[in-house]
């Protein structure tokens, strides 16, 4: 059975009309999702929604972890839909809580320049509570809500590891690099970090995992491991990161398109990495069509593995044109530090209008920044790794466990609130809008087109 499963796959992407229907799925859904309400629900009388607007006592399940900042935690329940609730800091609640719920039911409210309902609903949430009553009830577990919550567990005694040996602002900082909290880093620190042109790589997404998981591989290459070798240890990254994460759903979808992308690399096969990247956002979309406009995780995520095949080859044959000319002795060396400005520059330049749609700042200072602190982010990952590993064998010497990782963080601090410090560091761009962002696409295109030409022609005629 499984001989004939893979069979009808190895086919379905030798196909090429497989890949039409998905593109032509993936345009249809882009192009209907200028009218947010086609995929509005259907609300009936057995809907939480239903009951918008009004007082009501409800008993529910928390089903997703909470997300706390330092003057409340806002709660996920569900019980015949999914309502969240915004409550005050203590006590605490987390997944798996039964609770009885009494307060006002209403639907999300609309600011001025932000369509809040539209954002929960990518979440399938359609009702918010605000500080209602809240108590604790009895309830039971299924077995796979059960195994979630220990994965949860672990995530918070990795936490709990974090907050206790390292000081803020760089614990919040390592608690959103490698286990997924979103806002565990101050606002202050996020403005900076936004002015500087690297906020994209604090949130878990397509571009965070895909550019660490080049950086490994460049890595071991650097340190003189095969291929194979070092590919092997990015799927070990990209195998435990999301279960490291609680399983958060931009986490594991960025490693599924992350895993196909060097799987592809591995194969040495460039049409079964685009086939194998539309067919599984097709199937994203499927799920959930929403997250193709409004979810950034989802653009970056695909945007940075479209960069990894078409944009980084063309900056990698000016890297093995430098080496060329370098000294045998430098040469690893050079090609790993080229490696990471490649990524950078490729990262930048593909997701620029996604930054500019949704953040209103193009930041002057992003390619320096980007340069001097994203070849930070591996090893400070595997030193926050292997200071929670040596912390739990022996916790007396927790500190100097995390010694290491705490430089790496308080680098990035440092140099970023450096590099922030001018007034042209970062400029606000308000007019910027998806036209424009189309306009600039068809232009990247273009070049890119112009540039394999040229490359072709100029083959062509060396024959």
């Amino acid at each position: 059975m499984l001989l004939l499963l893979l069979t009808v796959f190895f086919f379905m992407f030798k196909n090429k009309w497989f890949l039409v229907i998905n593109l032509v799925f993936i345009s249809f859904i882009f192009i209907i999702g200028f009218w947010p309400q086609v995929f509005s629900q259907k609300i009936t009388t057995q809907d939480l929604a239903f009951y918008n607007n009004q007082n009501i006592t409800i008993q529910g399940r928390i089903c997703e972890e909470t997300e706390a900042d330092v003057k409340s935690q806002r709660l996920t329940l569900c019980a015949h839909g999914r309502a969240l609730i915004t409550t005050n800091l203590y006590p605490l609640y987390n997944y798996g809580d039964f609770i009885e719920v009494q307060g006002y039911l209403q639907s999300p409210p609309l600011f001025d320049d932000f369509d809040y309902g539209d954002y929960l609903a990518r979440y399938h949430i359609y009702s918010v509570i605000y500080y209602p009553k809240i108590r604790l009830i009895k309830g039971t577990l299924n077995f796979p809500q059960k195994i979630f919550k220990d994965l949860l567990r672990l995530k918070w005694y990795l936490k709990n590891l974090i907050d206790r040996n390292l000081p803020e602002p760089e614990a919040g900082l390592a608690n959103a690099l490698l286990l997924g909290y979103r806002r565990t880093v101050d606002r202050n620190n996020l403005e900076i970090f936004s002015r500087v042109g690297i906020s994209h790589m604090i949130a878990i997404s397509g571009s965070h995992i895909t550019i660490m998981s080049a950086m490994i591989i460049s890595l071991f290459l650097g340190l003189g491991f095969p291929k194979k070798i070092a590919l092997i240890f990015v799927f070990i990254f990209l195998f435990f990161y999301p279960l490291i994460t609680g399983l958060s759903a931009s986490a594991v979808r960025s490693a599924i398109m992350g895993g196909l992308a060097f799987g592809a690399i591995y194969l040495g096969r460039k049409d079964f990495l685009i086939n194998s990247l539309i067919f599984s956002a097709a199937i994203m979309l499927l799920f959930n069509p929403r997250i193709l406009r409004s979810d950034i995780g989802f653009q970056l995520s695909f945007l940075a593995i479209i960069g990894i095949i078409y944009l980084y080859p063309l900056g990698d044959r000016i890297t093995v044109y430098l080496i060329s000319r370098a000294r045998n002795r430098f040469r690893k060396i050079l090609r790993s530090v080229l490696d990471i400005i490649n990524l950078t520059l490729v990262s930048q330049i593909i997701i620029l209008p996604i930054l500019l749609v949704n953040f209103k700042q193009f930041s002057l200072m992003a390619p320096l920044t980007n340069i001097l602190i994203l070849w930070t982010f591996p090893p400070l990952l595997a030193s926050l790794i292997i200071a929670l590993f040596l912390s739990s064998l022996i916790p007396a010497l927790s500190l100097l466990w995390f010694w290491p990782a705490y430089l790496l963080l308080k680098y990035i601090f440092t140099l970023s609130r450096l590099l922030a410090q001018p007034s042209w560091a970062a400029i606000q761009i308000n007019n910027f809008n998806w036209w424009w962002g189309g306009g600039y696409y068809l232009i990247l295109i273009l070049g890119y087109w112009f540039l394999t030409k040229f490359k072709k022609n100029n083959r062509i005629k060396g024959q």
